[in-house]
């Protein structure tokens, strides 16, 4: 996997700056040499994060959502 540093064309196909693609390894040697890209960082799979989103229910941590209206007319 490497990230593209600059637009260029590889392997007849356009791959625009910002991408991360998987090149064969002649194409990716000469990629590397001329400085269009760069070999891409491994990232450790995160794993996934449970979120309670329930409101307003009994099992809810979170306040109950104050909904916005109209105040009473002869309010004194």
């Amino acid at each position: 996997m490497y990230l593209v540093l600059k637009s260029t064309v590889a392997a007849g196909q356009r791959i625009n700056a910002g991408n991360v693609v998987e090149l064969s390894d002649d194409v990716a040697r000469a990629l590397l040499a001329m400085g269009r890209v760069e070999a891409a960082p491994v990232k450790p799979k995160a794993s996934p994060v449970v979120a309670d989103r329930s409101v307003a229910l009994e099992a809810s941590d979170t306040p109950v959502v104050a909904k916005r209206g109209r105040g009473k007319r002869n309010e004194d």
